[in-house]
């Protein structure tokens, strides 16, 4: 499975960079691959490749909901933005 997550409202890096550019681009972005597996009502990204090298060789567990022609992907209670949020991802099917 490959995840790609990028916030809205990035910004374009000039030429050359500054270092805080290219810290606020990274902030805005994740990244992550490997293998998954489903058990119940939950699903386990086996993280083998990412742009947060602290995910790689760690298992990523997401609560799993089918919603009729949805999928929810909840994430635990996690700190984001110095606030404990759950993040929900949803895909749609189309007809």
């Amino acid at each position: 499975m490959t995840s790609v997550i990028s916030y809205g409202g990035r910004k374009p890096l000039s030429v050359g960079a500054s270092a805080a550019e290219k810290a606020e681009a990274f902030d805005s972005f994740l990244a992550y691959g490997g293998r998954y597996t489903l058990s119940g009502d939950k699903v386990v990204h086996h993280v083998e490749v990412s742009s947060i090298q602290n995910y790689v060789q760690k298992d990523l567990i997401r609560s799993l909901k089918l919603q009729g022609d949805q999928i929810v992907l909840i994430t635990p209670p996690t700190l984001v933005n110095g606030k404990i949020q759950t993040i929900e991802l949803i895909w749609q099917r189309v007809s």
